[in-house]
């Protein structure tokens, strides 16, 4: 028996070393069981899926994606594997990137009861603090469409007629800017689009350039980058986004920074809902009673107001102006509409539309030409190609006069504002102010590229964009000659008249990023 008692002693004296081995055991082989049979499931379910590259463990396709420019990649993926629809894996997660037009309208367009929700989104919802309050990131839902119907009552196609004076007047003065310092021209475009967003947001106009509040406005639009696949590691490995800021300080930075531009959006609505006149401010503070908007929604409706206007707007104006300078033959088409239905004596007005199908039609293909945002529906290789769009890289109005070249699944023949129930919601206010602005700077100027120390014409690359999934031309120089003396004395007068329009929106902002901080 005493034998037996040593023996059990032993064992007791063991215990906490077995048990410790055992945890040991159950920390290693537990997630890599976890690991290995999710894994089994990734490539279960991979058989069912479009093709596309082999994923790896835990990270899926995360180092093979592209991290610059990654829709040029994908395109070629379709290409590789000759299917309209490639899939990617985001870790755990398939994305699948449609690359064809009827792909992506069959799904959706025509079944978008199924297809109108959002996946989750780690960096752009979770360390934004955006999941539920970004239409971006909403789940397909009430939530979502309260923030759509306030956004509607903004630039909805009911309501944008009533902005048609705000657009044409900042179109007026955008054309004097043009006229005096071409040199400036990207940052004229950008006060432009911010002038009228902010007069319909919060009921002033900008009428500086590099105005503050457009400066951070653009810069919160950088985060539309964070819905790219392959993009962020935290995507693939959500559980990343959970550790302690002293050991991956990434996602809290993100955080706070993400809540400080949130404090500015919500005091510069606050500030606007005081304005002299109606905006969109005062019905989203309005709505923090009737509809329990808390700040956070407020916030990014306003940003997305503004952020989606400036960025989105001023990259269409720029690429028009960039196809300009390079396809001068169609710049010359434009001029001849105009001197046959406008004349000299007078610059385009709204009456004009319908008898402008070429301008029309020239805005349409600066917009199916390099279309500012390529991703879900891979615009990029949508909109180029060659079976709807031969020669997918010249620029040519004609494609969209006289009804299509080619079969396409809208009236539009092209997708530039998205698809189905999720369009973007801005579509309205940005064609109607494309129109009065671009038809107004075809009239006025001839647009060239700009001269180099030799008094050459600098040569200029279609292809140098920049990398952001919201893309617009890099720097470029272009030149805007007056067409005629007449012209030009119309362009100062029609401005000073806009100002003076304008001035009941006169005023300055008093929020500032280091007033909410």
């Amino acid at each position: 028996m005493a034998i037996l008692a040593n023996i059990s002693n032993l064992f007791d004296a063991d215990r906490p070393l077995r048990s410790a081995a055992l945890l040991l055991a159950v920390a290693v082989c537990g997630p890599s069981l976890w690991l290995l049979v999710e894994y089994a499931q990734i490539l279960r379910l991979r058989r069912k899926m479009p093709p596309g590259p082999f994923p790896l463990p835990l990270v899926g396709n995360f180092f093979s994606i592209p991290k610059v420019k990654p829709w040029i990649a994908w395109e070629k993926l379709s290409h590789k594997y000759g299917s309209p629809m490639v899939t990617l894996w985001n870790g755990h997660r398939p994305i699948i990137v449609c690359n064809d037009i009827w792909c992506i309208s069959d799904l959706l367009d025509k079944r978008a009861n199924i297809y109108s929700s959002r996946p989750h989104f780690v960096v752009m919802g979770d360390m934004m603090n955006q999941s539920e309050a970004n239409q971006v990131c909403q789940v397909y839902g009430d939530r979502w469409r309260l923030h759509r119907r306030l956004t509607h009552t903004a630039v909805g196609t009911q309501v944008v007629k009533k902005h048609r004076d705000a657009q044409a007047n900042e179109s007026k003065v955008l054309a004097l800017h043009l006229m005096e310092d071409p040199d400036n021209f990207e940052l004229a475009v950008e006060r432009y689009s911010t002038s009228v967003v902010s007069m319909l947001g919060w009921g002033r106009r900008i009428d500086k350039i590099n105005d503050p509040v457009g400066q951070v406005a653009l810069a919160f639009m950088e985060g539309v980058d964070f819905v790219v696949p392959g993009l962020y590691i935290m995507e693939a490995i959500p559980w990343l986004a959970k550790l302690p800021g002293w050991l991956y300080p990434l996602p809290s930075k993100i955080l706070s920074g993400t809540k400080l531009m949130q404090k500015y959006f919500t005091a510069l609505s606050r500030e606007g809902a005081t304005a002299q006149e109606d905006n969109f401010s005062k019905r989203l503070i309005a709505a923090q009673n009737e509809d329990g908007l808390k700040d956070e929604d407020v916030a990014c409706l306003t940003a997305n107001l503004i952020g989606g206007g400036v960025d989105t707007t001023s990259s269409s104006i720029l690429t028009f102006i960039l196809a300009m300078c390079v396809f001068p033959e169609a710049q010359n088409k434009a001029h001849e509409e105009l001197d046959s239905v406008v004349g000299r004596e007078r610059s385009p007005n709204w009456s004009d539309e319908d008898n402008l199908p070429y301008i029309k039609a020239a805005i349409s293909e600066a917009l199916r030409w390099r279309t500012d945002t390529s991703i879900t529906g891979n615009m990029w290789a949508i909109h180029r190609h060659p079976r709807e769009f031969p020669e997918p890289d010249v620029y040519r109005p004609e494609r969209f006069l006289n009804g299509l070249e080619r079969p396409y699944p809208n009236k539009k023949g092209h997708n530039a504002f998205g698809w189905g129930r999720r369009q973007c919601s801005g579509q309205p206010l940005a064609e109607q102010g494309l129109y009065i602005t671009i038809s107004r700077l075809l009239w006025a100027f001839e647009i060239r590229p700009g001269l180099d120390d030799m008094g050459n014409e600098e040569p200029l690359d279609i292809f140098a964009y920049t990398k952001s999934e919201n893309m617009r031309p890099e720097k470029f120089k272009a030149r805007f000659i007056p067409r005629s003396e007449k012209i030009a004395e119309l362009i100062r007068s029609e401005a000073t008249a806009a100002l003076e329009d304008l001035g009941s929106f006169a005023g300055e902002t008093k929020v500032t990023m280091q007033s909410v901080m």
